[in-house]
């Protein structure tokens, strides 16, 4: 066993130690933190025993979750529209498995929604600060740098594939996670204690890089597309800071970036002429749209995950399949759109229940910004936290239009930490009530919890 192994289970075991008899909120930095270490695709967890690293923290996490009562005036979880989308969409998952093509894979996809309902329950229940919510940030965006260092020390063999974790293993996901890591790291950049901001500094030129050696159109569009839109949200000092830091961070590395990549990047546009023709990348997706659709029409009720694959060779030519052509039931086309993915494989269902989920993202970000404007008190760090939660679904959505993200996981993140805004007592204060006090016991048990977030 290396020493990076014995060092991983020493963390490992104090981490869970610390969320058994400290604060259970240790339990979920330590599932985030082994999201992005993954030791099954490291060379140093080799050597360690074939175990479900997430399914242990997990159970330890929720054994200890269970012990710690909601904080008084604190809806139920179960009552958000967010969580309302994952266990419809979830329940929706299972019924489909009577019908869906690909019986494998959609009980994976099965079961990992049913996962992100645990997921989201537990980080609804355990940030419930401000502070805990910073500190799940930092530990995110120390995940990406640690990815971003992966990159780094990647050999230089085209396209980034298999470098990132569970679902985040080829360059396209790589390079959207680690969006979303950057914009956290502005956040940090701008609030906290010095340590953080520091961390917010360093960690942007390295996320950075790691964006642009995934060489991913669909990130470049969303990381655009989404910084307009992180600068609107931000307040306004913040606000000023970042942008001319981003200004200064683009006329530096501007120059440095390779021009392989500025020559990808410029066939986001490719149109025809008598000397041009079209990326054939952008056709087969154009092709593979009308083949959705066809899909659709055919199994109104979606044909269960990668029902698109199954089908693709039914809808499409085989110059647009992808697979060896000495095996023709090998030729494929997997969906390279979430929402025709979900339009496709979950049908009207799925449809409607995404479509409920945008419209609550909207109108809980409009809602929460005005309050925090109209506010006397100075609301900076949830500001700041709302600007991120939103930049995060909003980078997933983006580059959801290039490559399907239907089962991402930092979208799943984002959305809680949005639905966890709206209950934190200073975006929405919560009534007093003598009836709502906790016992005695449940007090201790907060105080904990509440101790283990400021650590």
């Amino acid at each position: 066993m290396s020493l990076t192994a014995a060092a991983f289970l020493l963390a490992l075991a104090g981490c869970l130690a610390l969320a058994l008899f400290r604060a259970p909120i240790f339990g979920l930095y330590a599932y985030a933190a082994v999201f992005y270490l993954h030791p099954v695709d490291r060379w140093w967890g080799q050597g360690l025993p074939d175990l479900r690293w997430h399914l242990i923290i997990g159970v330890v996490t929720l054994l200890t979750t269970l012990r710690v009562p909601l904080a008084p005036g604190r809806p139920d979880w179960h009552r958000s529209p967010a969580a309302f989308y994952l266990i419809a969409m979830s329940l929706w998952l299972w019924i489909q498995n009577a019908w869906a093509l690909d019986t494998e894979l959609h009980f994976e996809v099965s079961f990992l929604f049913t996962k992100y309902v645990v997921l989201f329950f537990l980080m609804y229940r355990l940030l419930d600060s401000e502070e805990a919510c910073w500190n799940f940030l930092r530990v995110h965006v120390l995940g990406c740098v640690y990815l971003g260092w992966l990159i780094m020390a990647a050999p230089d063999s085209g396209r980034l594939e298999g470098v990132g974790g569970p679902g985040i293993d080829e360059a396209n996901a790589l390079g959207t996670q680690m969006a979303t890591g950057a914009f956290a790291a502005g956040a940090l950049l701008v609030q906290g204690p010095l340590w953080s901001r520091a961390v917010g500094l360093l960690a942007l030129p390295i996320l950075g890089n790691g964006i642009i050696q995934t060489e991913s159109r669909g990130v470049f569009v969303a990381s655009v597309v989404t910084a307009f839109l992180y600068l609107y949200l931000l307040p306004g000092r913040p606000r000023k800071t970042l942008a001319v830091l981003g200004l200064l961070g683009i006329l530096v590395a501007a120059p440095m970036v390779p021009a392989n990549f500025w020559e990808r990047m410029g066939t986001i546009s490719a149109v025809t002429d008598e000397s041009q023709e079209v990326d054939r990348s952008t056709e087969s997706r154009l092709e593979l749209f009308r083949a959705q659709w066809q899909m659709f029409q055919r199994y109104p009720f979606g044909s269960g995950h990668r029902g698109t694959a199954a089908l693709s060779a039914q809808y499409l030519s085989d110059e647009f399949l992808t697979g060896r052509a000495e095996d023709p039931a090998s030729r494929a086309r997997s969906s390279h759109n979430t929402f025709m993915t979900i339009l496709s494989e979950q049908g009207i269902p799925g449809v409607l229940l995404i479509l409920t989920l945008i419209l609550w993202i909207f109108r809980t970000t409009r809602t929460l910004r005005r309050h925090i404007l109209e506010s006397e008190a100075d609301l900076t760090g949830v500001h700041l936290l709302l600007a991120t939660s939103v930049s995060t679904v909003t980078v997933v959505m983006v580059a959801g239009m290039f490559t399907d993200y239907f089962k991402s996981e930092v979208f799943v993140w984002g959305v809680v930490l949005l639905a966890v805004l709206g209950t934190l007592p200073l975006a929405r204060p919560a009534p007093a009530s003598a009836a709502q006090a906790p016992a005695p016991t449940a007090t201790k048990a907060l105080e904990r919890h509440r101790l283990g977030q400021t650590t």
